[in-house]
């Protein structure tokens, strides 16, 4: 299996663009999450959403669906496809709601649902759902008050990955049993009592066999200049987690 993220960077980075990772085995690709940089992005990798034969949604923030929009309307105008979308059960009708159907309710003559432009899988809690040479599980997580988030767990050819997504700090311990790596939402800005991101000196709080298989990821795009400043090197050295880096791919 391999990991390459297309963007690694908080909702509103520029120079890291949105947190969304390709994962690629035997032919087949997954996208993880697809917000409104996904698109443009994945041309550094020589790459168009054309190229992904399924996306998993964890959420509904702009910087995880709003790139659904163009590959909808590419895939049922353009390429006469239908990509798969992965997501919970509880996010597939707001989605459209709430989300979607304002822009892509109507295509010239024809009134369209959200069937129309993907072959929609719904997942549940604790049930694993084949896909490719994948299997996959979801595991809710807590981000913001009130709203369905949803960490993710694949596993294939003997190696299992996590993605917590955008979680608070404390995810529960499902994300690191039998997980060979963890990617975790980390901001590296000072901890505020209403944050709805884990932050680093949470994490550095975890157990020591979690960090070392821990990747950070969702970080804002100051890491840029904090990655110049000893103290933060040291730090982050210390934590004994590491930083995923767009475009760098990641193999298991």
């Amino acid at each position: 299996m391999n990991i390459t993220w297309n963007g690694t960077g908080a909702a509103w980075a520029t120079h890291f663009g949105n947190s969304s990772a390709i994962l690629e085995a035997d032919g087949q690709r997954l996208l993880v999450d697809c917000g409104h940089t996904v698109p443009g992005r994945l041309r550094a990798m020589n790459l168009s959403l054309r190229d992904m034969d399924a996306v998993f949604i964890s959420h509904l923030h702009g910087d995880h669906v709003y790139g659904l929009e163009e590959w909808g309307f590419r895939s049922f105008i353009q390429w006469k496809t239908r990509p798969r979308l992965l997501l919970a059960d509880t996010l597939a009708l707001p989605l459209w709601r709430h989300t979607l159907s304002g822009t892509m309710s109507q295509v010239c003559d024809n009134t369209c649902m959200l069937r129309d432009y993907f072959d929609v899988t719904a997942l549940h809690e604790a049930t694993p759902v084949a896909f490719g040479p994948w299997t996959l599980e979801i595991h809710p997580v807590h981000h913001v008050p009130n709203a369905y988030a949803y960490g993710l767990k694949v596993r294939g050819g003997g190696v299992t990955v996590a993605f917590t997504c955008d979680s608070l700090a404390g995810v529960a311990p499902w994300f690191y049993e039998d997980a060979d790596l963890v990617f975790h939402d980390c901001s590296f800005k000072p901890y505020f009592p209403d944050t709805v991101h884990a932050h680093f000196e949470q994490l550095c709080a975890y157990p020591e066999d979690w960090r070392r298989r821990t990747y950070l990821v969702h970080y804002e795009d100051e890491v840029c200049d904090w990655q110049q400043d000893a103290t933060w090197q040291a730090a982050l050295r210390d934590s004994q987690m590491r930083l995923a880096y767009p475009l760098v791919p990641i193999s298991l």
